[in-house]
């Protein structure tokens, strides 16, 4: 008759066979011959803990802890039974008793790191740490530590806890796959590629692997791969709603919009709370521009996941299109406190704050990101349109540059560089020309290399479709320019289109729609749609309104999906493509033969004045300021941008030489740039109290400002235009200084064209003088003040139609002159470059 150790080892062989039940009824017989056998009891508690009766395995163990409680081993098994309850504090104190029994049991400290991890992630990490040392090829152990170090942020450390645990097991799979995630933390996407590869071989029916790889190819762009690697994941797991989501996120990258919002509904119709799915649906409708609906599914998502930065930061978007202001910045801030080091956040909220004319406060948010460690180029971009606004050039382009060297083939970055060195003085105009054309190469040139021959009806003389590309068809300076063209426009002759990326229609944008032929939204539609848009329209000329201001539609150009493309109004300088054939201008901002070889476009110089000019309801004329306060008050009206350090020197000279004189700025008060200014002027011992700095305003509140003024004083070298026309209308003279390029000439077709011509100065010293003879002359100034406005109301300027119908001579030139060359090559950058 065997003992009952004899027994005890036979039950135990079983009981590892997996021979459960036989195992079972041998621990039984043990215990009805000897019902204290500690040992029977605690494995007999195991093989119900196997079996899923749990309640049973407790009460079977705790009897054996009962008889002998010094047994580690029992201790620890029972902490597994309550871990599997989710009764962490009951495990965990299990744990501890077996560890108070034998300090170096390595089992016990790896299960007690397990349910340490989620409440005390430095106690686990240094009980997986211990479990190591006590035993080195504890696999798991090593596998677990690397998940508590990558949840930490220590990518690099949990990458070496994975390998670590490879060289003792390489086929060890959930290290593999762990591994490649860390590594695709790291954005080391090809060694993930490679890990996941062997992983998928060791383990083809896991789906997660399948998932990983997706995420993994999608890093390095391959879209097609990432797509065939979610779908193989949903072959082994239809439910694997993360992969469904992922897929749609890939569909919109390939330009499936269709495609990824029904994964997202599928994912939505099974589980409606599901946070990716809600996510994704509201960035996709956010990016097709139904805001109304994506805010709806960012607010679900935020209800399902309160705790969610992207959630946050993609409502602030949304409700900063809608100028949401204060709840914009409360969505951005709550982002920010969850996720502080999140320069996109940073980035929005000095977007919000330069564009509400805050730049002090723009600056700190741009600061606040990189003292995190943020080198975001869209944090730098917003610095320097903030460091601009301050009167700041120098470090402004200093900021532009950093932002382009950080994103270098970003072709909106590379625009506000190149807007900006517009504003400099002294600076190159060749160089600057070589800068637009380099932007050209750069961006531009191979889409234009792609586009597919144009296929237009050739007839010089028929109704032509012309279009205009604008994100300013609102209440801007480019719609007084713009409006009377397309009011004016021979609709027999010519078919006008529009394309516009209008943020938020105004009443403005409601005039421009009724007088447009055919009337296109595209403000949510990229520059590829836009351009097929084109093809589809059978646009013949297509004109550009914006050039590298703002946001730029040039990449539509680019494709060139129109035979004759033209740019015009909205940008000082060339767009440096050879997809863009003409510019127009006129012979005093572009004289002939002086600046043709600076524009890779050809010049086409409209008679008299390149514009024509608009002003729409203003506030009536106002007797002459100086008659009423007996001093003269000078104002500067231009985007502050423009205004160089050297032209506060001149306009602090002109002061000290008008005794009693004011100078009014358009800018931002309260500020650095006002203690500055006032510092400058107490210096040359000017009192500060005659410079008086004013907030951007709205267009009415903003003309009656103007109406303080005497005389304005224009910026240099980037002179100013829709200002100087605000002024002239206003009654207001203005003194410029003409340059040698379009950027400090096109203020002078508009002083040239009301008889002002004795205005536009050539020096320095002589727009000093210019300004003070005219500061000393008040007759002249009351008389100009009644006069301009029906100066202007007779000149060229106003002349709406007859301005139009020499636009429309030029473009039919234009067509004709494409219809007889249609076959021959643009002119190309390279060409351009010789000839300057």
């Amino acid at each position: 008759m065997a003992s009952a150790a004899d027994s005890l080892r036979t039950a135990m062989q079983l009981h590892q066979n997996g021979q459960l039940l036989e195992a079972e009824q041998l621990y039984r017989q043990i215990l009805q011959n000897d019902p204290g056998n500690a040992d029977a009891l605690h494995l007999l508690g195991l093989i119900a803990y196997q079996a899923g009766r749990h309640d049973l395995a407790i009460e079977q163990i705790q009897r054996a802890i009962a008889i002998d409680g010094r047994q580690h081993i029992y201790h620890n098994n029972l902490g597994e039974v309550y871990r599997s309850l989710g009764r962490v504090a009951e495990a965990r104190a299990s744990y501890e008793k077996a560890l108070w029994l034998e300090s170096t049991f390595a089992a016990a400290h790896y299960n007690l790191g397990l349910v340490l991890s989620a409440s005390d992630p430095a106690a686990a990490q240094h009980h997986y740490e211990l479990a190591i040392r006590l035993q080195p090829e504890m696999v798991a152990a090593r596998n677990n530590l690397g998940n508590l170090l990558r949840a930490q942020g220590k990518s690099d450390a949990a990458i070496e806890a994975y390998r670590a645990a490879l060289r003792y097991q390489p086929n060890y799979v959930e290290a593999i796959g762990n591994l490649a995630a860390a590594l695709i933390d790291m954005e080391c996407f090809a060694e993930a590629i490679a890990e996941l590869q062997h992983a998928v071989r060791l383990r083809p029916e896991a789906a997660d692997l399948h998932f990983n790889l997706g995420n993994a190819r999608k890093g390095v762009f391959d879209w097609e791969g990432a797509a065939a690697c979610y779908e193989h994941a949903l072959r082994l797991r239809p439910d694997f709603d993360q992969a469904r989501c992922n897929l749609a996120n890939v569909a919109i990258v390939r330009g499936d919009s269709a495609a990824a919002e029904a994964a997202y509904r599928d994912v939505l119709g099974r589980k409606p709370d599901h946070f990716e799915a809600l996510l994704g649906i509201g960035t996709l409708l956010q990016g097709e521009g139904k805001m109304d609906e994506a805010l709806d599914y960012f607010d679900r998502a935020l209800a399902t996941n309160p705790a969610s930065a992207i959630a946050n930061f993609n409502r602030g978007c949304v409700l900063a299109s809608r100028y949401m202001r204060n709840e914009s910045v409360a969505a951005f801030q709550e982002a920010l406190r969850l996720q502080p080091n999140y320069p996109e956040a940073y980035a929005r909220l000095a977007v919000i704050y330069n564009e509400a004319g805050q730049p002090d406060t723009a600056l700190e948010f741009c600061r606040d990101g990189f003292e995190l460690g943020s080198t975001s180029g869209t944090l730098f971009g917003n610095m320097a349109i903030a460091l601009h606004a301050q009167g700041r050039a120098d470090e402004a382009i200093e900021c532009y540059r950093k932002a382009l060297a950080l994103r270098p083939n970003n072709p909106v970055e590379h625009s506000n560089l190149l807007y900006a060195l517009n504003f400099m003085s002294g600076y190159d105009a060749k160089k600057l020309f070589a800068e637009h054309v380099e932007w050209g190469q750069r961006h531009a040139e191979a889409l234009t290399r792609g586009a597919a021959p144009h296929e237009n009806d050739r007839t010089p003389d028929r109704r032509l479709r012309i279009g205009y590309v604008s994100p300013h068809f609102h209440e801007h300076a480019v719609n007084f320019f713009v409006e009377p063209i397309l009011t004016a426009h021979d609709h027999e002759q010519f078919e006008v289109f529009c394309y516009s990326s209008v943020f938020q229609s105004d009443a403005t944008t409601e005039r421009l729609r009724r007088v447009a032929d055919h009337w296109r939204e595209v403000t949510w539609k990229s520059d590829a749609e836009i351009a097929r848009m084109v093809r589809e329209d059978r646009i013949d000329i297509l004109v550009d309104l914006s050039g590298h201001m703002g946001r730029t539609r040039l990449l539509v150009f680019a494709r060139k999906p129109a035979p004759v493309q033209v740019t015009y109004i909205g940008y000082q300088n060339t767009t440096g493509m050879s997809a863009m054939d003409y510019r127009l201008t006129d012979e005093r901002a572009d004289p002939p033969g002086a600046t043709d070889s600076l524009y890779i476009e050809k010049l086409v110089r409209l008679p008299r004045a390149f514009f024509c000019y608009q002003p729409f309801e203003t506030p009536d004329l106002t007797p002459l300021p100086a008659l009423e306060h007996g001093h003269v008050t000078f104002g500067s009206f231009n985007n502050y941008a423009k205004v160089m350090p050297e032209v506060v020197d001149v306009w602090l000279t002109i002061l000290s030489r008008v005794p009693d004189s004011r100078l009014m700025v358009l800018a931002y008060s309260g500020g650095y740039l006002e203690k500055r200014l006032k510092e400058q002027a107490a210096g040359r011992g000017i009192d500060p109290d005659r410079i008086e700095l004013f907030d951007k305003r709205w267009r009415q509140d903003y003309l009656r400002l103007v109406q303080q003024a005497d005389i304005a004083l224009d910026a240099f070298p980037f002179n100013g235009h829709t200002t100087t026309c605000d002024a002239i209308w206003m009654g207001v003279p203005v003194v410029m200084l003409e340059g040698d390029v379009y950027a400090s000439r096109f203020g002078g077709s508009v002083l040239a064209n009301v008889g002002l011509e004795d205005l536009i100065t050539r020096s320095v010293d002589e727009y000093v003088e210019r300004a003070v003879e005219l500061a000393g002359d008040l007759d002249r100034l009351a008389a100009l003040r009644g006069e301009l406005r029906t100066r202007m109301t007779a000149s060229h300027l106003a002349d709406y139609q007859g301005f139009t119908r020499n636009l429309e001579r030029e473009y039919r030139r234009m067509w004709a002159d494409w219809c007889q060359r249609s076959s021959s090559p643009a002119v190309t950058p390279a060409d351009a470059t010789e000839r300057s």
